[in-house]
């Protein structure tokens, strides 16, 4: 099974996005969501490595009609392409905004147009992506209701419940260091996650799973 962990956040805080690829040059992390339209995405787009795969975390505000849902969907996909130089490798969006029922008819045909795959948070949003013609993951790991979701216990437990699974697995996850600007209530909780991350045991917890960490540009070679 291909294995894709995606920090989402990254733009957000410069503390968070030092954390976020600490979590990828010595962790689990190979992918990650960025917002474009803050004030530290045009740095975490030039910072974030090549080997990361990285997507657009749409921010949508609260309302919008699906013709608003579109016109904001290709905005940031064209803003993530000015500063990244490079089309995002997926999409998800904040606070999972896109899989409500007013908004995910709009979204999920703006990913079609773009050939983009998109995250689905359980069956119903999976089945009802694939039926637009999407790709997305077989499985999906994460809960950002836990404060934090990663504990040490919690991802040696999920990594080993994906043992004998076939497919794609997305596991979601929140590491960081402690923001140092951006006012948010999820702020210590990034660390406990990055250094769950970080710890060399999850790695050997994911080998012993079979699991093959990668992107969706991997899952699409696959």
């Amino acid at each position: 099974m291909l294995l894709i962990v995606n920090a989402d956040d990254l733009g957000y805080d410069p503390e968070i996005d030092r954390g976020i690829l600490e979590a990828h040059s010595g962790g689990l992390v190979t992918s990650a969501t960025a917002m474009v339209d803050t004030a530290f995405a045009a740095r975490a787009l030039a910072d974030a490595p090549r080997s990361l795969g990285v997507g657009l975390h749409v921010v949508l505000a609260p309302g919008l009609s699906p013709g608003d849902v579109g016109v904001e969907v290709r905005r940031q996909v064209e803003r993530f392409r000015a500063l990244r130089g490079a089309p995002p490798t997926h999409l998800d969006s904040h606070k999972h905004a896109h899989v409500r029922p007013d908004a995910l008819p709009a979204f999920a045909a703006e990913a079609r147009a773009l050939g983009l795959p998109v995250r689905s948070i359980d069956e119903a949003t999976r089945r009802a992506l694939r039926a637009a013609g999407l790709r997305t993951s077989d499985h999906f790991l994460g809960d950002a209701a836990l404060r934090p979701c990663w504990t040490r216990e919690r991802l040696l437990a999920a990594l080993a419940s994906l043992t004998g699974a076939a497919g794609v697995a997305e596991l979601m996850a929140h590491p960081g260091r402690t923001p140092s600007h951006a006012r948010t209530s999820f702020g210590a909780e990034r660390e406990v996650e990055r250094e769950a991350l970080c710890d060399p045991e999850a790695r050997a917890a994911a080998g012993r799973a079979g699991l093959r960490l990668g992107t969706w540009l991997d899952a699409a070679g696959r």
